[in-house]
């Protein structure tokens, strides 16, 4: 009997563990992940650092230490990066792209958006991986693939996880064609994502491969642990009878953490009873703007491990995050999951995804009038809460979970 090799697998990215991840980063885990379990032969090549400073600044950057180590069954190559390439990049666009052509400011502007990865060449050469997932754009990285394999017999298929966000103007360089050009396959969570590239790109639409992504099932879900963390949680910060609204990501405009800070200010000041969880990084201008509302609602939380991030998607009464820079939205997933209905941003890939699981409400991107009114009617409807709740968790188990998506996966992407 004839024994056929599975296929030798190596995803690319610029960040993963022990980095907390999230958005790409966090879907490239679950793939790896599951297709290890599979017992497919599963690679991840990324940049040595914590942070995104260190692609740049050897000083002040934070590295890993540990160049190969294996978690969960997945291989993990971290190399060194080329820091003067991007810092020079870096100070050029930032400095003096008034002055340069656009052909040169574009170039530039794609090396920054870094990192420049060191031996990448070799390794690939070294490993003869089958299949290489580039991802996420705008990620220097994904180039430095495909000049990697330019030479490589035999030539590994190469699919590009393009996560494309049409608001933001790094995904409209010029540069990306050549990348899109060369790619095998581009893969995309949503129809929507499909138009955007090709309403800013030329790309022929039999490239394109639609494949959502997927969320595990929570390891504490329906245990008592899982329990005594929210009853723990829910009396430290007083929350029984609270009207609790969570917010997950980086705290940046971008995300719609600002108008949403802006609409619960209003809606304490005619009920006490709101609270807003926000969990994810900081930044100094959420800082800024939270010292300045001195904000009695606020519980404000770093970035959280998966026992309370879990603890607070069960807690809350709805899940906000209206935020304009999202191919898809994991964390509407994993809100549905705990029966949350979730408030999102009136962007197409948003649109898509809440709009097929009836499962939440959408609002003009940053309209803090719209927002309030939504959160208000889903704090004070709790028929409407638990239908649209219950429509989302319905919609993960039939359309999200991770079998059918990795069946799918196999199928579309590995064959």
């Amino acid at each position: 009997m004839i024994m056929l090799r599975k296929n030798k697998i190596v995803f690319v990215t610029p960040f993963y563990l022990p980095v907390s991840l999230s958005g790409s980063g966090l879907v490239i885990k679950q793939y790896a992940e599951s297709l290890a379990n599979m017992g497919y032969d599963c690679s991840i090549i990324t940049a040595n650092g914590y942070n995104t400073r260190w692609w740049y600044d050897p000083f002040l950057g934070k590295q890993i230490r540990q160049n190969f180590n294996c978690i969960n069954g997945v291989k993990i190559y971290r190399l060194p990066c080329l820091h003067i390439a991007s810092f020079i990049s870096l100070i050029l666009v930032r400095y003096l792209k008034i002055f340069l052509p656009k052909i040169i400011t574009n170039k530039l502007e794609l090396h920054y958006c870094g990192p420049h990865l060191i031996g990448l060449s070799k390794l690939l050469k070294q490993q003869k991986f089958d299949i290489i997932y580039s991802s996420p754009l705008p990620a220097y990285i994904n180039k430095q693939v495909i000049v990697a394999t330019k030479n490589l017999a035999p030539k590994p298929k190469i699919i590009l996880g393009s996560n494309y966000h049409e608001k933001m103007s790094d995904f409209k360089n010029s540069q990306l064609q050549h990348i899109f050009n060369i790619v095998d396959k581009v893969h995309v969570s949503t129809k929507a994502e499909i138009n955007s590239i090709q309403q800013q790109f030329n790309v022929p639409s039999h490239k394109f491969i639609h494949l959502p992504y997927f969320i595990s099932q929570p390891k504490n879900e329906g245990t008592v642990h899982i329990k005594q963390l929210v009853e723990k949680f829910s009396n430290k910060y007083g929350l029984s009878n609270k009207k609790v609204v969570l917010f997950a990501g980086s705290k940046i405009k971008p995300k719609g953490a600002y108008v949403l800070l802006q609409a619960m200010n209003q809606l304490y000041k005619q009920d006490n009873s709101y609270r807003l969880i926000a969990i994810g990084n900081s930044t100094p201008h959420w800082n800024e703007i939270t010292n300045n509302l001195k904000s009695k609602f606020l519980i404000d939380l770093g970035f959280v491990d998966d026992h309370l991030k879990e603890t607070v998607f069960e807690i809350c009464n709805l899940y906000c995050m209206p935020s304009i820079c999202e191919s898809f939205g994991l964390t509407y997933l994993e809100a549905w999951y705990k029966k949350k209905p979730v408030i999102g941003a009136d962007i197409p890939p948003v649109r898509e995804i809440i709009q097929q699981a009836k499962g939440g409400l959408l609002i003009e991107s940053g309209n803090t009038d719209q927002l309030v009114q939504a959160i208000y009617i889903l704090t004070t409807n709790k028929e409407l809460n638990h239908k649209l709740g219950l429509n989302g968790y319905k919609t993960v188990l039939n359309t999200y979970s991770e079998a059918n998506i990795m069946h799918k996966f196999k199928k579309l992407m590995l064959n």
